[in-house]
């Protein structure tokens, strides 16, 4: 698996985790509904770490010659 490989599958799981809790918000009683955005935070700022280390896989990928 390439590093680009490997990081697309970390944002993907990522990206479904973030969809679950989401989905989730309306259930979430009002007394803990700040954790819960919390927790959309958190997920949010990884899934953008993720694409970045996809661009810099995808980047050093290119720059390797055939």
């Amino acid at each position: 698996m390439s590093e680009f490989d490997r990081h697309l599958a970390f944002a993907r799981a990522d990206a479904l985790e973030l969809r679950r809790l989401l989905k989730r918000t309306d259930e979430i009683p009002s007394n803990e509904l700040s954790a819960h955005l919390a927790a959309l935070r958190v997920q949010h700022a990884m899934i953008g770490r993720d694409l970045d280390r996809i661009q810099k896989a995808a980047a050093a990928e290119k720059a390797v010659p055939a």
